[in-house]
């Protein structure tokens, strides 16, 4: 699938950036119990949703076709970091522990960093939502079909509009700082493995959700002939 495919599914695609951050807010919020060793602390919580909106809000931002060069994308990413008040503000006044020997050489290289990671995040989830809406293409049968992206966000395959509900996997937060524009995607029935691959184009994804759903609908198929014996 060129590039121009892929604008067309995030354009077409019923699914959005603001449906997803929707479905993880919910899912936070839905009356089920938060183990304390998942979430550490409600603050903790609160902020961890606060960067997921932030890297959310960036992706749409720019997911434009004019960003598709990582060049581009870079340089538009330091301009709005290197202009960033609060966040200059910020480094200064973590500069000033004694730890860091009142020296701002640490926070530059964070700064650096931190605009790699915004970079790859914004690739990242621009992919997924791709992904997610390829996904949506197919009728799928059956239920409890998951499909988890670099073991960060849980997709579960719905009969609804949009046919998709997400979740992010709060214990694996972490993984966020590590993410690139490619990953692994595993498909699951409940908790059962079906197939796994790594995801460098969106080729890679149609592949595996073309396989998948062959592998589901024949397994349907068989059942459906043994019940009729």
């Amino acid at each position: 699938m060129d590039e121009s495919n892929i604008k067309t599914v995030m354009d077409k695609g019923n699914y959005t950036f603001d449906m997803l951050f929707n479905d993880i807010q919910a899912d936070s919020t839905d009356g089920i119990e938060i183990p304390e060793s998942v979430y550490m602390s409600n603050r903790e919580y609160k902020s961890k949703l606060i960067v997921v909106q932030m890297l959310l809000c960036l992706a749409d931002l720019y997911k434009a076709e004019d960003y598709n060069s990582n060049e581009k994308l870079r340089n538009a990413i330091e301009i709005k970091v290197d202009g960033d008040e609060q966040l200059s503000g910020y480094m200064f006044f973590v500069s000033q522990n004694p730890q860091f020997n009142y020296s701002w050489n640490y926070m530059r290289k964070c700064r650096t960093n931190y605009i790699n990671f915004l970079v790859n995040s914004i690739r990242f989830l621009n992919n997924v939502l791709v992904d997610i809406n390829l996904l949506t293409c197919k009728s799928w049968p059956g239920n409890n079909i998951h499909v988890v992206f670099h073991d960060i966000l849980d997709v579960e395959l719905t009969s609804v509009v949009p046919f998709v509900k997400s979740r992010l996997l709060w214990e694996n937060f972490y993984r966020l700082a590590m993410v690139k524009s490619d990953y692994n995607i595993v498909v699951k029935i409940k908790n059962n493995l079906l197939k796994t691959s790594n995801r460098k184009a969106p080729s890679d994804m149609k592949n595996l959700i073309d396989s998948v759903f062959n592998m589901i609908n024949n397994e349907s198929k068989k059942n459906t002939e043994y019940e009729t014996v």
